[in-house]
């Protein structure tokens, strides 16, 4: 592949988040940012509680077929991590954050309908 090496500057936010990526996931910054040039900007934290981060951040270690079982309830969600939040919304916010994971991975996403158990 033929590449062209760019120099930019980044808001401190924006880099915030594509670095938090890169650390979960694994995948070198490069990685990030090409994936988000492609795709967007991956999902955003900044209206989850801070308690929520570190076990919705893991799932960027996910390979896309568990997070596939996630969306789809073939996996089942851990405790939530504090009693701040119930079992039933906890399990819905880390199954939202699987699905923004696939979408901004690329993968075209089924309609609500076709996930219902």
């Amino acid at each position: 592949m033929n590449k062209q090496k760019v120099t930019l500057e980044l808001p401190r936010d924006i880099y915030d988040s594509l670095y938090q990526i890169s650390r979960s996931s694994g995948w070198s910054f490069e990685d990030v940012v090409l994936r988000t040039m492609r795709n967007g900007m991956p999902p955003s934290l900044k209206k989850v509680p801070e308690y929520l981060h570190g076990v919705l951040l893991a799932l960027n270690e996910e390979d896309d077929n568990e997070l596939w079982d996630i969306l789809s309830g073939r996996a089942e969600a851990p405790d939530p991590p504090t009693d701040e939040i119930n079992e039933e919304d906890f399990t819905a916010m880390w199954r939202a954050y699987a699905f923004s994971l696939l979408k901004w991975r690329g993968h075209p996403i089924p309609d609500p309908h076709e996930f219902i158990r």
